[in-house]
């Protein structure tokens, strides 16, 4: 598969409409909780398995650990290099681009974790079109999330054995 860059913490925490007064790996907390499942389903690259073993263990148990190596060690960008074929597989369908056929028929990554933030109404009514940007980099958050990228595989991989 040829390299893709999924998303870049600076897109986030670089952008004009981003908040001043808060720290840049919030631009980055979307993409960890994404990261941090790829980890859990043994999806990393063989080289980042090789390089970071031990790292990778610990970020199954912390958000923080994730968002932190993210930034410190992958320089807040996600792409195809940090995952292996069947990581890359679901991230391009899913994470990578609209124009997909799997995002089409039911959304991208950003798109629903967009909802999901919709769906905290108390940083929406304080912070408007700015909310994703003060989520907390939560274990709670991060299992949310996590449901919703679940169910999105389930549905990928039933479209991938319908072909």
């Amino acid at each position: 598969m040829k390299f893709e860059s999924y998303d870049k913490a600076k897109w986030h925490f670089g952008a004009a409409n981003a908040p001043t007064d808060i720290a840049p790996e919030q631009g980055a907390t979307h993409i960890a909780f994404f990261f941090r499942w790829c980890i859990e389903r043994a999806f990393m690259s063989k080289l980042n398995v090789e390089d970071y073993g031990d790292k990778l263990e610990e970020m199954k148990k912390s958000s923080h650990a994730c968002r932190d190596f993210f930034m410190n060690f992958g320089d807040g960008v996600f792409s195809s290099d940090d995952l292996n074929t069947k990581g890359q597989a679901f991230a391009h369908a899913y994470y990578g681009s609209e124009k997909t056929q799997f995002a089409k028929a039911y959304a991208t990554y950003t798109v629903d974790y967009g909802k999901w933030v919709d769906g905290h109404t108390e940083l929406l009514n304080t912070y408007r079109d700015n909310a994703y940007f003060y989520i907390e980099n939560s274990e709670d958050n991060y299992a949310e999330v996590r449901r919703i990228i679940d169910e999105r595989y389930a549905q990928f991989l039933a479209m991938k054995t319908k072909k």
